[in-house]
């Protein structure tokens, strides 16, 4: 097992796009945590502040918005991309006989590849989300204490959704063994299948009577694990609590990584 940790270590590391994606993720979120906590900051210094502005806002400004389950988190897409060239390089380029030839374990690089890439998007996470903290305290400390301990927390579940969507991407991506269908896939199922599925809910005679189902989407679902807004009436009322979400997404990845699992260790390479 220490040997297919040092081998994916190394290739993470080695590979181009994985410094590419690492740099853009923290670019993007330090970026977008700046322009909002810019915005907030002007906002308050012209129109004033009151106690409804304040609520969250510390989660909001360092998760880039996702804490206000409005809207994905930008950093955790772009990470999880890493998490698809772990396996699409390896089928893409032919390069899995040669891991197979140097790792005589199945499991073992399998296994490897998912902690590897884990713990390589979650220490780019935290270093993205503590700086984007860090952008909103210069701007609101005024304010709001924007790393509070409500926000640390916040900052502990996004790693948890951003861990869960990686290795929900690398394990579809091993078993369609399709680099670019994985891709595509990541952002087509939550910002579209999934929107899709909830106007034929709300269009169609048959199904109107069945929303509450919908609250059970994958992506839908994990988001909860971030959002400080909403009030939840119970792991599975609508919405979904925080553990409810993570019941629901994580057991979609699990599923996933199980059929990877299985499927890497008994078909041909």
């Amino acid at each position: 097992m220490r040997d297919a940790l040092a081998y994916e270590w190394v290739r993470i590391r080695t590979l181009r796009s994985t410094w590419w994606l690492s740099g853009l993720a923290v670019f993007l979120g330090v970026g977008i945590s700046t322009l909002f906590s810019w915005g907030i900051h002007h906002d308050f210094t012209t129109s004033g502040v009151n106690a409804d502005d304040l609520d969250g806002l510390g989660p909001i400004v360092t998760t880039q918005l996702a804490a206000s389950g409005l809207i994905p988190s930008v950093i955790c897409f772009v990470l999880a991309i890493i998490g698809i060239f772990a396996w699409g390089h390896e089928y893409r380029h032919g390069m899995v006989r040669a891991s197979l030839t140097a790792l005589n374990s199945r499991a073992h690089l399998w296994l490897a590849k998912f902690l590897v890439v884990g713990a390589w998007v979650a220490v780019v996470a935290v270093v993205t989300l503590v700086l984007s903290g860090v952008v909103g305290t210069i701007f609101l400390h005024e304010y709001v204490h924007v790393l509070s301990s409500r926000t640390w927390e916040a900052i502990g579940q996004q790693l948890v959704y951003l861990v869960v969507l990686t290795w929900l991407a690398m394990a579809f991506t091993s078993v369609t063994r399709s680099q670019a269908f994985a891709l595509v896939s990541i952002f087509l199922w939550p910002f579209l299948i999934e929107n899709l599925l909830l106007v034929f809910f709300r269009l169609v005679p048959g199904l109107r009577d069945n929303t509450e189902l919908l609250r059970f989407r994958p992506f839908d679902a994990g988001a909860h694990l971030v959002d400080v807004l909403s009030d939840p009436v119970g792991t599975w009322g609508d919405p979904l609590s925080a553990l409810g979400g993570f019941l629901v997404f994580g057991g979609v990845s699990a599923a996933v990584m199980v059929a990877s699992f299985v499927l890497f260790t008994r078909r041909d390479a």
